[in-house]
């Protein structure tokens, strides 16, 4: 008699080349959170910086 498997879950094209990714880099969960932290500065002064322009678009 055959063997009823759960349903497999689909993921999302993006998900399974994130998925490639981590496995021939070594990615480690850890890791990924640091650098999270680390980045999260960086995108507040990118937004930042992205509203001065935009402030000095509206002053000229």
């Amino acid at each position: 008699m055959k063997k009823l498997s759960p349903q497999a879950v689909k993921t999302s094209p993006f998900t399974r080349i994130m998925h490639k990714g981590h496995q021939k880099t070594g990615y480690k969960k850890n890791s990924g959170q640091l650098l999270m932290q680390l980045s999260e500065n960086d995108h507040k002064r990118i937004a930042t910086l992205i509203a001065q322009w935009l402030e000095k678009d509206d002053h000229t």
